[in-house]
């Protein structure tokens, strides 16, 4: 009990994580360091050391950058989009061109149709004199030789 008790309290007091190895980026490159230093140190690493203003320059270069970045891709965004949504247009406007263009040809085909009718119901309209008088004709002819045939046998 003496040794665990020390053992747990430096296990809390120092993980493993502290003892770890900085992790690789996925290029296989260490992340970026920085450190200060002052006049006559060794550095602890090699590399670029650049002094305060010129840390402060690229910081500026890079800030600027990244807001002009920013900006170029929300304006590529909003182009984006703007040309969809005009393609989105373009196609309805078609679309109702050419069911315009259908709706016109079927009402055209319908009034040739009725047109044609209406003549062919002209033509031959509810007169059917001729078809009395043949009627009657016959009639009277029937009759007749119907007559005829009962007085000869009277």
């Amino acid at each position: 009990m003496k040794i665990i008790i020390p053992l747990l309290v430096f296990t809390l007091a120092f993980p493993a994580v502290l003892f770890a190895e900085p992790p690789e980026n996925s290029d296989g490159n260490l992340p970026p360091k920085v450190t200060g230093l002052q006049k006559g140190e060794a550095a602890p690493y090699s590399g670029v050391l650049l002094n305060t203003t010129a840390a402060a320059q690229i910081f500026t270069d890079k800030s600027f950058f990244s807001e002009e970045l920013c900006a170029l891709r929300v304006q590529f965004e909003v182009q984006k989009k703007v040309a969809e949504m005009q393609l989105f247009l373009d196609s309805a406007a078609v679309t109702i061109d050419s069911m315009d263009k259908k709706y016109n040809a079927i009402i055209t085909i319908k009034d040739k149709e009725i047109d044609k009718l209406n003549a062919i119901a002209l033509e031959s309209s509810n007169d059917y004199n001729t078809w009395w008088a043949a009627g009657g004709i016959l009639t009277g002819i029937a009759l007749t030789l119907a007559v005829l045939f009962a007085a000869k046998e009277i």
